[in-house]
């Protein structure tokens, strides 16, 4: 719920009330204590978070305001990663914990890297604005992560342009495009395997011990679950 509750914040600093939005996206305010949520639920959430705003940039302000707390336990674990692409690893290998919503892949070349994004949506259509948040948030928890701004080389949608063009370039500070093959993120390779002034082996061990066995738990809960 953490991703949830980082949207459902953002709504209410553009002057959304709680009550208004949920109703809006059809889920019962008892739903707020579960500790995690169906995909259909995030996207009914979404899709009801951008008519109610009225704001085509309101994927992008979810990004930026995301924090460790928004991506669960793994947010702990990215703290003592060695380098950014051990940390990207180690979001792959977790994502579950994170969301259902998605999946990340590297594709890596000479110089560069590509860090795509596929979205793996349920019944319900995405919201655009949730691959602008995935995305946006990404340079927000790499900044965070490396202690210093963080700038891709390139960005790409495979969907058509939301908002104004500055509001991109503030966010990403590179060449964005639209309406292309894929959605994600050209990073230097240099940037990605810089050793961070945080790592800490024994710390990712631990971190990274406590987070597989949350994993596993879930696993675990997914298959004893009854079908609904």
């Amino acid at each position: 719920m953490g991703w949830g509750r980082t949207v459902i914040e953002t709504a209410r600093q553009l002057g959304v009330d709680l009550g208004a939005l949920l109703q809006a996206a059809g889920i019962p305010a008892a739903d707020l204590q579960a500790e995690r949520w169906p995909i259909d639920h995030i996207t009914r959430l979404w899709h009801a978070a951008q008519a109610c705003t009225g704001d085509p940039g309101f994927g992008l302000k979810v990004g930026a305001g995301v924090s460790p707390a928004s991506i669960n336990v793994v947010g702990f674990a990215l703290q003592s990663a060695a380098t950014l692409r051990e940390a990207i690893v180690m979001v792959q290998k977790y994502q579950r914990l994170i969301s259902d919503g998605g999946r990340f892949q590297m594709l890596t070349g000479q110089t560069t890297t590509w860090l795509v994004y596929h979205p793996q949506q349920g019944r319900l259509a995405f919201s655009p604005c949730q691959i602008e948040a995935v995305l946006s948030s990404v340079v927000r928890l790499a900044g965070w992560i490396t202690g210093a701004a963080f700038r891709p080389v390139r960005v790409q949608f495979s969907q058509a342009q939301l908002g104004p063009a500055q509001d991109y370039r503030r966010v990403f500070g590179c060449p964005v495009d639209f309406e292309q093959a894929l959605s994600g993120l050209l990073v230097d390779n240099a940037v990605l395997d810089r050793p961070l002034p945080q790592a800490d082996a024994q710390l990712a061990q631990v971190h990274e011990q406590y987070t597989a066995t949350r994993l596993a738990a879930l696993a675990i809960d997914s298959v004893s679950a009854p079908d609904v």
